[in-house]
């Protein structure tokens, strides 16, 4: 059984107003405090996730660092496979020999690329900073955004 978490990374620093390069851009402090509000419900409603792979542009690792703090006994990896641009091949080889419940961290288009890929449809998925998507048995189950999960956190300001 496999059951995908795809997940957008947080609020990061605009490419404009950073100095380096793209992957080395971090989280804002408002995109942590989004993130951790965001997976505090998630929790509630996915008490397992087997593995957490993520990017390793910095603001998905960041975002998939505090998953992580979530879930402790998750398999944490990180792989150049999904940095900006990864393709379903990537996805596919990053996948494979894997079961269970797997959040997937990472960017925008890559992520509605793999949703689309794996439900068979010509559909594109916009998801916002932080989201989460669920696939299983390629059919769409959920799609969440910090946007719905605002009053569950009520001590979050962002």
């Amino acid at each position: 059984m496999k059951k995908f978490l795809f997940i957008r990374h947080s609020l990061a620093v605009e490419a404009y107003e950073f100095k380096g390069h793209d992957f080395d851009r971090p989280l804002t402090p408002k995109g942590k405090i989004r993130a951790k509000g965001f997976f505090r419900v998630v929790k509630k409603i996915y008490p397992v996730i087997n593995y957490i792979i993520t990017s390793k542009a910095i603001r998905a690792k960041e975002t998939a660092e505090i998953l992580k703090e979530f879930y402790p006994e998750s398999v944490f990896i990180e792989t150049e496979l999904l940095f900006p641009g990864a393709n379903f091949k990537n996805f596919k080889e990053i996948v494979e020999n894997k079961n269970g419940i797997i959040a997937i961290v990472g960017h925008q288009p890559d992520l509605s690329e793999f949703i689309s890929k794996l439900t068979h449809s010509d559909c594109y998925f916009k998801l916002s900073k932080p989201s989460l998507a669920e696939v299983e048995d390629n059919i769409l189950k959920a799609l969440f955004s910090y946007k719905h999960f605002r009053n569950f956190n009520e001590s979050d300001n962002a």
